[in-house]
C-alpha cells in the first residue's frame, strides 16, 4: 500500500499508548533509574492528576498542588539512582509530595505566626513549669511511637501528626483502608498504656 505514510504512523502510534499502559510501575521505576526519560513522561501522564487532587486537599490552592506536584516529578528523576526500587511508584510520588506539601504548611503556619506578632498580638508566655510538663510529655510521647512496629507507627504519624484520611493513607502505603483503621487502633491502645504513668503524674 502506498501513499498513506500516515496510517503507519497512527498504527504505531496507537501501539506504543497501549503498551506504555501496560507498563508496571515497577518497571517504570527501573526504567526512570536508568535515565528513560520516556519513563518520567508516562509516570507524569499516569500519575499527574490524581497526586494534583491530593495535594490539593493539603495545601490552600490548585496553584500551589501544581507547584508542589511539578517539584515531585523533579526530585523523582533528580534521585532517580537513589530510589529503592522494592516500593511502588505511587507510593513513592505521595511520599515525597506529602513531605513537600507539609513543609510548606509548616513555612506558612510560622510566617502567619510571625506576621501576627508583628502586628502586636498578644502572646502568652509559657511558665517553667508547663514548660517542664510539655516537655516530659513529648520526650515520652516519642519514646512510645519511636518503639511502635514500623508499620503501625507510619500510620499514626500519618494519621494523628499530618492529619491524612484512612483512604491517603492507604494509598500511601499500598494497604486497605480497614488495615489502616486496625493499625491505628492498637497504636493509640499501645501509645494510651505507654503514657498512662505519665498522664497520671
Amino acid at each position: 500500500m502506498t501513499g498513506q505514510p500516515w496510517l503507519t504512523t497512527d498504527v504505531t502510534r496507537v501501539r506504543r499508548t497501549q503498551d506504555d499502559a501496560e507498563v508496571s510501575d515497577a518497571l517504570l521505576l527501573d526504567r526512570i533509574a536508568g535515565d528513560d526519560c520516556h519513563a518520567l513522561d508516562l509516570a507524569i501522564q499516569r500519575y499527574w492528576r490524581p497526586l494534583v487532587g491530593y495535594l490539593f486537599r493539603l495545601v490552600d490552592t490548585a496553584d500551589r498542588a501544581e507547584d508542589i506536584a511539578q517539584r515531585t516529578f523533579c526530585q523523582l528523576w533528580d534521585r532517580r539512582a537513589r530510589w529503592r526500587r522494592e516500593g511502588s511508584l505511587r507510593g513513592l510520588l505521595y511520599r515525597v509530595a506529602r513531605n513537600f506539601a507539609l513543609s510548606e504548611r509548616r513555612r506558612r503556619l510560622v510566617e502567619v505566626r510571625s506576621a501576627t506578632l508583628q502586628r502586636g498580638a498578644p502572646a502568652r508566655n509559657p511558665t517553667p513549669v508547663e514548660l517542664l510538663e510539655d516537655q516530659q510529655l513529648r520526650i515520652a510521647l516519642d519514646h512510645a511511637i519511636e518503639r511502635l512496629p514500623r508499620r503501625r507507627r507510619e500510620v499514626f504519624v500519618l494519621r494523628c501528626v499530618h492529619d491524612l484520611s484512612y483512604k491517603e493513607i492507604g494509598e500511601i502505603m499500598d494497604i486497605s483502608t480497614q488495615t489502616v483503621a486496625n493499625q491505628l487502633s492498637h497504636a493509640l491502645a499501645t501509645l494510651r498504656r505507654a503514657l498512662d504513668g505519665v498522664l497520671d503524674d
